[in-house]
């Protein structure tokens, strides 16, 4: 991934975060996109300045069309070109449909359905022109598999699942991979609201009993953005410890 461009929507937390170490690791030029805490990539911008990388980052959101039209052709009049997006950004908002509300449901799908079409879109754009191009797209086995109480979340990342297929059917002649990652539970901050005996559920049903961790996810990520995986156009990489209900 040496001197790749990389775009990474949601890059400051998480499975997001370790995406972003893991491609700086390997010397990719490394541009992260967040929505509001400028504090972490201000600190990141940091602890990778003092290891004479230099990462850049754009604040605000992957629902606002012109922000991501205008980022792109930043980073393409900075870096030339755009190698590998990955959709990374998400929300959840978790409760049982017959008691979510219209805003609830709104909120999280134009997050995680309407944020990785804008940014797909818009690197397709750039990608298309030269010819190559790698899109990775977050999900969940939720997205796989649904999940109770979970219904705008599931739905959001299935539709992902449906628009990864599309796109890949549409662009994979032009050179351009389109794959997604669908996580298990992983030991991140997003898991701090769920009950203990969700978890443990969770477990009870999972290969590996364990959680996943997010260098794990990163890991699949950058196989899938790499040249080890041009074999792979519209598929669905599943790292949950063999999930199974």
């Amino acid at each position: 991934m040496k001197d790749r461009v990389v775009l990474i929507t949601g890059a400051t937390r998480g499975i997001g975060k370790s995406i972003l170490y893991r491609f700086a690791e390997q010397g990719a030029k490394v541009v992260g996109i967040y929505a509001s805490s400028r504090e972490r990539a201000e600190a990141i911008q940091e602890e990778w300045r003092a290891r004479g990388t230099e990462i850049m980052f754009a604040q605000g959101s992957v629902t606002d069309p012109e922000f991501v039209r205008d980022t792109l052709q930043q980073v393409v009049s900075i870096h030339g070109t755009v190698d590998v997006l990955v959709n990374n950004a998400g929300i959840t908002s978790d409760n049982f449909t017959s008691q979510m509300s219209v805003q609830e449901w709104n909120r999280v799908f134009q997050t995680n359905f309407e944020g990785t079409y804008n940014c797909s879109r818009e690197a397709l754009v750039h990608m298309e022109r030269q010819g190559s191009g790698k899109i990775v797209n977050v999900i969940s086995v939720t997205g796989v598999l649904g999940r109770e109480a979970q219904s705008n979340y599931g739905a959001s990342k299935g539709a992902v699942i449906g628009l990864t297929r599309m796109l890949a059917r549409q662009y994979s002649q032009k050179g351009i991979h389109i794959n997604a990652v669908a996580p298990g539970m992983i030991d991140t901050e997003m898991i701090g609201h769920v009950p203990e005996e969700k978890l443990e559920n969770f477990l009870l049903h999972t290969n590996l009993k364990r959680l996943g961790t997010s260098r794990e996810v990163a890991d699949s990520v950058l196989f899938l953005s790499g040249d080890m995986s041009d074999y792979m156009s519209g598929s669905v990489l599943k790292v949950d410890g063999g999930f199974i209900r």
